[in-house]
């Protein structure tokens, strides 16, 4: 995974991914909205196709008439990942881990409740989204 230093590229990779989000905090782009804003907006990292997107698990469609690019699983596709050698790659930092991580050493068991999750998540920030929030099960 990319160091935090170069991890910026990833972090404003990101912040014109959510500026197209179809609807805050869904996570998701129209794919329309994808590929315009390579067409008029002049963002040229957007232009991966529709075969590939599927290919990456970045593609929605759920509602066959409105695809959508899934944004976490997006800005962490290979495409992302600058491969310096055959040995390893440099690839964005997965938000999710550190909160996965947190998951895993609160709950300490192998099993829990959505409700016990949840709870955990209400005071944990991450990138996205603020301390205190509320979370439905």
């Amino acid at each position: 995974r990319f160091g935090r230093f170069q991890n910026h590229e990833c972090i404003e990779m990101k912040k014109m991914l959510v500026k197209l989000e179809e609807t805050e905090g869904s996570g998701r782009i129209r794919l329309a909205d994808f590929y315009g804003s390579a067409l008029n907006a002049g963002q040229w990292q957007f232009t991966e196709s529709e075969g590939y997107l599927r290919e990456l698990g970045a593609l929605d469609e759920s509602e066959s008439s409105n695809l959508r690019v899934i944004i976490p699983n997006y800005l962490n596709a290979p495409s992302n990942c600058i491969e310096p050698s055959a040995y390893y790659g440099v690839c964005c930092i997965d938000e999710c881990e550190e909160l996965l991580g947190h998951v895993e050493r609160q709950l300490e068991a192998s099993t829990a409740t959505p409700e016990e999750i949840a709870k955990m998540f209400v005071n944990v920030p991450s990138a996205s989204l603020a301390v205190g929030r509320e979370l439905s099960t």
